[in-house]
């Protein structure tokens, strides 16, 4: 069960707080940098990419991880606290019996003989909830559950953007080695090249000698990549919850496009992030939990009642002359507990001053988060077109040296310094790609992954304070 993090409960749920969003950090109106173009998607974000084999792992991971399974124990444990904590709200009905047999010393002032004694009955207790400790309890269990489920969500995220990370530099791996093999066949083809020019003797043996050590360089390039695969496939493995050593992902190279980012304005974010609902939520936990130590200073006030049967004789319990009951209102209030109902309140307080304070971090590293990617994902995008333009400048270049080459005009030296300038040009501008998709999936994660617009459009929560616009 997903946790219900929309923006009109987060926005409930910040008006209940009361003074825990006064510190709050301001909200500005646009981000510094931008780099969001896209349109509200489907709630599972990785359909952006388009990438069926990216989808199933990453709904695998999120359903058979071990941390996930964790979470949702973690969830049920808070879901029963929440009916524990609610079960105060009823009368408790208690049910008793004995049977006993008592002997009396002789030697005392007022020797009695022997005794039995039978008894049945039920008891009725009801605590009367005057000062809101049960209700606090309830409420600070509530919240805690509410945080446990928005935790999980928080671990689904983080969990589906490792897998979509991990899946992509694995995929630019894959396009890598694909260009160094690509390579390899046109190093294979200089090198018969240039032993057929010096067996005719056109050329000199430091040509081929060159040609042969640029094969076995690129051969060597190749194998490097092997361990970083490996890694990588392990690492995803592991994420997946499965054992790595029976775990094969076949290669593939890196999509044709890189999906646009849906517009998320930043007053939309703080409703969306489900490590900050979370946090929310605790702040929430700790404000009853004050109310809870703060009842701890006036009496516990209950009914009760009790009725039951009593006799000495076994064969008279059920007999109608057996019969009693009571019933009363009993209160009970420590007088002395050296200090420790105020010791509790200030520890409560102090758990609030903590909650709002962690509440704060998590805004402030979202923004933070967001905006740092924004900018990297712009960056990104403007080298781009700078190294297309190196690509293509290289790739005729490259061309041109071996033209020349062929032609007698240059040595074979200015073929290999071109080929290595356009080899290290298309690795990095596959790298990039790779970077790309890298920092697309974490702006994503940054964002919070899955929105919903019906929810966000309407609502804004009072929790953010808008920056001013001077």
């Amino acid at each position: 069960m997903k946790a219900n993090l929309t923006a009109a409960t987060l926005a409930a749920l910040a008006l209940s707080l009361g003074t825990a969003s006064a510190e709050t950090p301001a909200v500005p109106s646009t981000w510094k940098t931008s780099a969001l173009s896209g349109k509200s998607s489907s709630p599972d974000w990785w359909l952006l990419f388009k990438d069926p084999q990216l989808a199933a792992l990453i709904q695998e991971a999120t359903s058979s991880n071990p941390s996930i399974k964790a979470q949702l124990a973690r969830i049920e444990k808070a879901r029963a606290a929440i009916i524990i904590a609610r079960s105060e709200w009823f009368p408790r009905l208690d049910s008793r019996g004995g049977a006993s047999r008592d002997h009396y010393s002789e030697n005392t002032l007022f020797a009695l003989p022997g005794s039995n004694t039978f008894t049945a009955g039920v008891d009725l207790s009801y605590e009367l909830d005057v000062w809101g400790r049960v209700r606090n309890n309830v409420r600070a269990a509530r919240a805690q559950a509410y945080s446990s489920e928005a935790d999980a969500e928080a671990i689904r995220l983080m969990l589906g953007s490792e897998v979509a990370r991990v899946y992509y530099a694995l995929r630019s791996i894959d396009e890598e080695r694909q260009l160094l093999q690509d390579t390899l066949k046109l190093r294979k083809e200089a090198l018969d090249y240039s032993t057929a020019r010096v067996d005719a003797g056109a050329a000199n043996e430091l040509d081929r000698v060159r040609a042969e050590a640029e094969l076995a360089g690129t051969e060597a390039e190749i194998a490097a990549l092997a361990g970083p695969r490996a890694e990588l496939e392990n690492a995803l493995a592991l994420t997946l919850g499965r054992v790595a050593s029976g775990f094969r992902i076949p290669a593939k190279t890196l999509p044709g496009s890189i999906p646009a980012v849906p517009n998320v304005l930043p007053g939309e974010l703080v409703e969306r992030r489900p490590d900050v609902a979370s946090a929310l939520r605790l702040v929430d936990a700790a404000q009853a939990a004050i109310g809870v130590a703060k009842a701890d200073f006036f009496p516990k006030i209950s009914l009760g009642t009790s009725t039951g049967l009593a006799s000495a004789k076994a064969n008279d319990l059920i007999d109608k002359d057996s019969n009693e009951w009571s019933i009363g209102i009993r209160f009970s209030w420590p007088l002395f507990v050296a200090g420790a109902r105020k010791a509790a309140v200030a520890s409560a307080n102090a758990t609030l001053v903590e909650a709002r304070s962690m509440y704060e971090e998590r805004v402030l590293t979202a923004f933070q988060e967001v905006e740092s990617l924004l900018a990297t994902l712009k960056a990104q995008r403007t080298q781009e077109v700078s190294q297309k333009r190196l690509d293509t400048a290289a790739a005729s270049a490259s061309t041109l040296a071996r033209q020349r080459y062929k032609e007698g005009v240059t040595t074979y030296l200015e073929v290999i310094e071109a080929e290595r300038t356009e080899l290290s040009a298309r690795r990095s501008l596959v790298q990039l790609r790779g970077q790309q998709l890298v920092t697309t999936v974490q702006l994503i994660k940054a964002l919070g992954g899955g929105w919903n617009t019906s929810a966000s459009a309407q609502t804004t929560s009072p929790t953010l304070t808008p920056a001013s616009s001077k």
